[in-house]
């Protein structure tokens, strides 16, 4: 190594080996939390909008069991995570349209059934298929829990008597 200069950068000579990563991915690597949006971050699924409404909940309840479907926030990309956001709000839409159905306001059918359509079509590209969980035993399987076993000669017995 060379003597350090006064006015001159040290000697930075590369490590055989290694190629110095690029100045974009070094700022992006270094990026904080803090430097992303709230989205990104999620800490916030609807910008600039108070979330306190029947709809917002429902759209942040909606997000949130379609993210544990697909296996976690881990699990899914942002792109998944787009499409789940898209097909939340089609589907909180959907339901304030069939809510003013019910109360007889004037409803766009057509409006409705391409909201279906879209929702459909969403939750099938992103694979959105419930998987019933096992719920345990059925009755009778659990009532055998408790029986004694019978012997065949108790058995035999009762039927000759």
């Amino acid at each position: 190594m060379t003597k350090d200069v006064p006015g001159k950068k040290p000697d930075s000579s590369p490590i055989v080996g290694r190629k110095k990563p690029d100045r974009k991915r070094r700022s992006a690597a270094r990026r904080h939390k803090h430097g992303r949006s709230r989205l990104t971050n999620h800490r916030d699924l609807l910008p600039a909008l108070d979330g306190r409404s029947s709809a917002a909940r429902r759209f942040r309840d909606l997000v949130g069991a379609y993210i544990a479907d697909m296996g976690g926030l881990d699990l899914c990309s942002e792109v998944k995570l787009t499409i789940l956001r898209r097909l939340a709000a089609v589907v909180v839409r959907a339901e304030m349209l069939e809510a003013g159905l019910m109360t007889g306001e004037p409803v766009s059918v057509s409006e409705l059934c391409s909201l279906a359509s879209t929702a459909v079509r969403l939750s099938s590209r992103l694979g959105l298929e419930r998987v019933p969980k096992d719920a345990g035993p059925t009755l009778t399987e659990y009532l055998a829990q408790f029986r004694e076993p019978v012997d065949d000669s108790e058995q035999e017995a009762d039927h000759n008597d």
